[in-house]
C-alpha cells in the first residue's frame, strides 16, 4: 500500500476529477427503480462522465449525487447519516441524493478500506472525514461555478446544489457546471482535508433533522435487495445437515439412500473442515430448496462428537466458579488503589455471585449466501454480512488451501446486499466457506440457506458468565470493589492476541498486573465502569474450553450486556446495604474522580484526538498508521459527569422517587457507557416494573431512557434506535436463554427460545441530550441499561434480589417465597 505524499496521486488522495463509473461496480439502494434493475437507464449511467472528488460520494451531469457506502445497512440507516454528513458540506439538494454499496474486491479494498460494521463505530470514525470531504468538493465546484460565471471566486458561495454570485445575483447550479466544465482540482489527503475550513454547527441545516431514511422507500416497495433475493442462472439450493455438536465433531460416513429418493436431490458435500472452519458440516445440495432441507434429514451421518461431545452448560459453570478460585490464574483489567487493604478497613463488606446465560443473536434473516465461480475464473458471493472486506479475506485463505493455490492468484468479490439484522452475528463466514465448497465439488453456483433449526444449532452465541463481587463499604461510601469474571473469551476465535501472532499483541490489550498477559476487553469490558471508587479491582479468566465449545461471539455490546448488569446491579446492592438513595448513591461516585485503564473519569480534555478506534482498532483505512488520518475529538469528554447528567434526567423524567406508584411496582435505575471506555455513549434509565407477587411474573411498564450521543445526525433515527436497543435489553432480561447439553445448543426455533413479544414492549419516554460533542454510536448502548434497571426495579418493587439474567419468573417467585421463610 502506498504511503500518504502530497506530490503524487496515490491511493490516499482523493482527485476532483472527471471519471467514469463501473456498471457493475455498486449495488444500488434507495433509489429509483430505473437504476434498481439495470437496463437501459443503469447502462447511461454508467457511460455518463462523472466528478468524484473522493471516495465516499461521485456526482453526475444531472445533479445526482451517489453516497458509496461501505458499512452493512441492517436497519440502522448508517447509509442516510453518512449522506447527511457529506451533503451538509457539499450543499447538495437531499432529494437528489442516492446511496450505493461498492463491490468487495483486493483493489476495492485499496481504495475504499476495510468494510466493516461493528461496535456502533461508523458516524464516530467517520464524521470529521465525511465532513472534510464534502468541503472540499463543494470548494472546487465553487471554483468552477466562479469561472463558468465571470465573477470572483470570493464573491461566490455554494448553496443547495448552486453557485451563486452574491453580487450580481446570478447562480449556476452543479449539474450544469459538470455539463460545461472538466473539473481535476486535486487535494491531498490527509493535507488538505484537515486545512479546510468546516461550518459552524450552527449553521448545519441536514445535520440535525429527521429526514426520512433513504433506504425506506426500496424496503416497502418491494425493490430492496437482500442476500435472500439473488437467483443465478443453473443455481443449486443447499441445506445443512445439522451437526452432532456445535464444534469440533468430524463425519465418518454419509448414507444417502433415503435423500435419492427425493425428486430434485443432487447429492450430499462434506464441507473442508481443515481450517477450523464447518467442523462436522454435511450440506444437501437439490434443484430446490424445499428438496435440499428434505434430504439434509433425510442423510443418515455417523460423526465422532469430539472433545466436546459430552460437555453441558452445568458442567462449564461448575468450571467457572472453581476457575474463580485461582487468583493466581488471573489476568488484572483493572488495578486502582488498595483493594486487599481497603476491604479488612470497611465498616461492612458485601460479597455476592452473579451469572448469565448464553444468548444467540436470533435475527429474522436466517444466514444465507450465494457462491459462485466464474468462466473467467473470478469467485464471486453474494451475501449481506457485516463485513465483505473479512468475508473476501477468509474465502481467499481457504480457496488457497482447498484448491492449493497462492492467494494472491484468487481473484475474489463479495457483492453486498442488504442485511436483515447482524447485531454482531453477520462477522463469521461458515456458511460463505461451505457455499463455495460446494461450488467447488458441484461445477454450479450454489445457494446456501440456514434453517432456524441449523440457524440455531449453529449460531454463535454471547458467552455464560460468572462474576464474584465483593464490596467494601466505609462511611456509606464504597471505598473497594472487586469483580472476579470468568467466562469464554471471544478473541481467540479471531486470531487476536500474542498466541497467534508472534508475540504481538494485535487487538489484545495486556493485563495490568505486570505478567502482560493477553486479555480480551471484548469479553470484560464494562467492568471498568466510570464511578469513582478509590481501590477497584477487576480480575479476568478465560475458560478456553468455552471459547471453542460454543463459539463464544460477539453480540449487541459484546461484554457490556452482562457486565453492567453485573456492576449496576451491584451498586445498587451496596447502596441499599448502607441504607441510602441509588440516585444520590450513584451521584456521589459519578464525579469524574480518579480513573482507571489510563482514562481520567473526566474524559480526556476537549480536542484529544484519542479513541478505542483510532487507538486500538483499524475501524476503517486509509490503515492507521502514523499521521493517516484527521483526527477528531474524542468521545470521553465530560467523562462521568456527562453520565450523571444523564442520570438525573433519566430520574427526573421518570419521577424517580417522587411519582406514586400502585402496590409491587418498583423504579430501577442504571447507567452505561457502552461501547468501550474510550469510545463511550452515555446513557442511563429509569426502569417501572410491576411484579404479581403470586406467580412472580413481572412487567416492565415504562423505560425512560437518557442518551448523550453528543451530536444527533438525526434525531428520529437516533430514538428509533435507542428504542429498539432497549427492546433488546428487554428481551434478554426477561426470556433470552440458549441452554447447551452434549455438546450441542438445545433450543431449536422461537417456540423454545423466546424473544420478547408484542404484547410485553413497555411504554417509552427517551430523551436526547445534545451536548455538542463528537458524535458518538447509539445502535447498541442503551440495550445495556435495561436489565439492570429491571433487576433493581424488581427489588424496589417487592424485595427480591435475582443475580441471575435472564430474570426468569421462576426466580422472582422463590425469591418471595424465601423472603417470608
Amino acid at each position: 500500500m502506498a504511503d500518504t505524499t502530497e506530490q503524487g496521486v496515490t491511493r490516499r488522495e482523493f482527485l476532483v476529477r472527471s471519471a467514469t463509473l463501473a456498471g457493475g461496480a455498486f449495488l444500488s439502494v434507495g433509489v429509483p427503480p430505473s437504476l434498481l434493475g439495470g437496463g437501459q437507464a443503469q447502462a447511461a449511467m454508467a457511460a455518463t462522465p462523472a466528478y468524484q472528488p473522493s471516495i465516499w460520494f461521485t456526482m453526475t451531469p444531472d445533479g445526482i449525487t451517489t453516497m458509496h457506502i461501505i458499512k452493512a445497512e441492517m436497519g440502522q440507516h448508517i447509509g442516510t447519516a453518512f449522506a447527511q454528513i457529506i451533503a451538509e458540506e457539499l450543499e447538495v439538494p437531499w432529494d437528489k441524493v442516492r446511496l450505493d454499496m461498492p463491490l468487495e474486491s483486493a483493489e476495492n479494498f485499496g481504495i475504499y478500506g476495510l468494510a466493516y460494521t461493528v461496535n456502533s463505530g461508523s458516524v464516530t470514525t467517520e464524521f470529521d472525514r465525511l465532513l472534510r470531504a464534502g468541503a472540499l468538493g463543494r470548494i472546487a465546484l465553487t471554483e468552477a461555478g466562479a469561472k463558468l460565471l465571470g465573477a470572483k471566486l470570493s464573491d461566490c458561495y455554494a448553496e443547495a446544489g448552486r453557485v451563486l454570485d452574491k453580487t450580481s445575483g446570478r447562480s449556476i447550479g452543479y449539474g450544469e457546471i459538470l455539463q460545461k466544465v472538466k473539473i481535476d482540482r486535486k487535494f491531498s489527503y490527509p493535507g488538505d482535508f484537515r486545512k479546510v475550513q468546516l461550518k459552524d454547527r450552527s449553521q448545519y441545516k441536514i445535520i440535525g433533522q429527521s429526514v426520512p431514511a433513504l433506504d425506506i422507500p426500496a424496503k416497502t416497495n418491494g425493490q430492496a435487495k437482500y442476500g435472500m433475493d439473488v437467483f443465478l442462472p443453473n443455481m443449486a439450493y443447499g441445506a445443512l445437515a445439522i451437526p452432532r455438536t456445535r464444534y469440533a465433531s468430524k463425519v465418518l460416513s454419509i448414507d444417502e439412500a433415503e435423500a435419492k429418493k427425493i425428486p430434485g436431490y443432487i447429492k450430499a458435500v462434506k464441507i473442508d473442515d481443515s481450517m477450523g472452519k464447518c467442523t462436522g458440516w454435511v450440506v444437501a445440495l437439490a434443484e430446490t430448496f424445499p428438496a435440499a432441507v428434505k434430504a439434509s434429514k433425510a442423510l443418515k451421518i455417523q460423526a465422532d462428537p469430539g472433545p466436546y461431545g459430552k460437555l453441558s452448560l452445568a458442567d462449564i459453570m461448575e468450571e467457572f466458579s472453581e476457575m474463580s478460585k485461582k487468583t493466581e490464574e488471573s489476568a488484572a483489567w483493572v488495578l486502582e488503589g488498595d483493594v486487599d487493604k481497603a476491604l479488612p478497613q470497611a465498616d461492612k463488606t458485601l460479597e455476592v455471585e452473579y451469572t448469565s446465560d448464553m444468548v444467540c443473536h436470533a435475527f429474522m434473516e436466517p444466514i444465507n449466501c450465494v457462491v459462485q465461480h466464474s468462466s473467467n475464473d473470478e469467485w464471486h458471493v453474494h451475501v449481506g454480512t457485516q463485513s465483505t472486506g473479512f468475508a473476501r479475506m477468509t474465502l481467499t485463505g481457504y480457496l488457497s488451501k482447498v484448491l492449493n493455490k497462492k492467494p494472491e492468484e484468487l481473484k475474489v468479490f463479495v457483492h453486498q446486499y442488504l442485511v436483515g439484522g447482524g447485531f454482531g452475528g453477520k462477522q463469521d463466514y461458515d456458511d460463505i466457506l461451505a457455499a463455495a465448497y460446494c461450488v467447488k465439488e458441484l461445477g454450479r453456483p450454489v445457494k446456501l440457506i440456514q434453517t432456524r433449526e441449523s440457524q440455531f444449532a449453529t449460531s454463535f452465541p454471547r458467552t455464560p458468565t460468572f462474576h464474584r463481587l465483593r464490596g467494601g463499604l466505609k462511611n456509606s461510601q464504597l471505598t473497594a470493589m472487586n469483580q472476579d469474571i470468568v467466562c469464554g473469551w471471544m478473541g481467540p476465535r479471531f486470531a487476536v492476541g500474542k498466541q497467534f501472532n508472534n508475540g504481538t499483541d494485535w487487538l489484545q490489550l495486556d493485563s495490568v498486573d505486570g505478567k502482560k498477559q493477553d486479555i480480551d476487553q471484548w469479553s470484560i469490558g464494562g467492568s471498568d465502569h466510570w464511578y469513582y471508587v478509590p481501590n477497584h479491582r477487576v480480575r479476568a479468566w478465560n475458560s478456553d474450553r468455552t471459547t471453542w465449545a460454543v463459539q463464544a461471539s460477539a453480540l449487541r455490546t459484546v461484554s457490556n450486556s452482562y457486565n453492567m448488569f453485573v456492576v449496576e446491579s451491584f451498586i445498587d446492592e451496596c447502596a441499599h446495604a448502607v441504607g441510602r438513595n441509588p440516585l444520590e448513591f450513584r451521584l456521589g461516585m459519578l464525579n469524574g474522580k480518579g480513573g482507571n485503564r489510563g482514562i481520567p473519569n473526566t474524559g480526556y480534555p476537549a480536542g484529544t484526538p484519542s479513541d478505542y478506534y483510532m487507538d486500538q482498532l483499524w475501524i476503517s483505512l486509509p490503515w492507521p498508521q502514523e499521521d493517516s488520518w484527521p483526527l477528531y475529538e474524542s468521545g470521553t469528554v465530560g467523562g462521568a459527569l456527562r453520565l450523571a447528567n444523564c442520570l438525573q434526567v433519566a430520574a427526573g423524567k421518570a419521577g424517580y422517587g417522587s411519582k406514586r406508584l400502585p402496590p409491587n411496582t418498583g423504579m430501577g435505575l442504571a447507567v452505561s457507557a457502552a461501547e468501550e471506555r474510550q469510545s463511550p455513549t452515555w446513557v442511563a434509565c429509569c426502569a417501572e416494573v410491576t411484579v404479581d407477587p403470586s406467580t412472580g411474573k413481572y412487567r416492565v411498564n415504562k423505560l425512560t431512557i437518557a442518551v448523550d450521543m453528543g451530536l444527533a445526525i438525526n434525531p428520529n433515527n437516533v430514538k428509533a434506535q435507542v428504542m429498539g436497543s432497549a427492546l433488546w435489553g428487554t428481551s434478554q432480561v426477561m426470556s433470552e436463554r440458549l441452554t447447551y447439553k452434549n455438546g450441542a445448543i438445545e433450543q431449536t426455533n422461537y417456540h423454545e427460545y423466546t424473544p420478547i413479544r408484542q404484547v410485553d414492549v413497555p411504554e417509552f419516554e427517551i430523551e436526547l441530550i445534545q451536548s455538542g460533542r463528537h458524535p458518538v454510536g447509539v445502535g447498541e448502548p442503551a440495550s445495556t441499561v435495561v436489565a439492570p434497571a429491571v433487576a433493581n426495579a424488581i427489588f424496589n418493587a417487592v424485595g427480591v434480589r435475582v443475580r441471575h439474567m435472564p430474570i426468569t419468573p421462576a426466580a422472582v417467585l422463590e425469591g418471595i417465597k424465601n423472603k417470608k421463610a
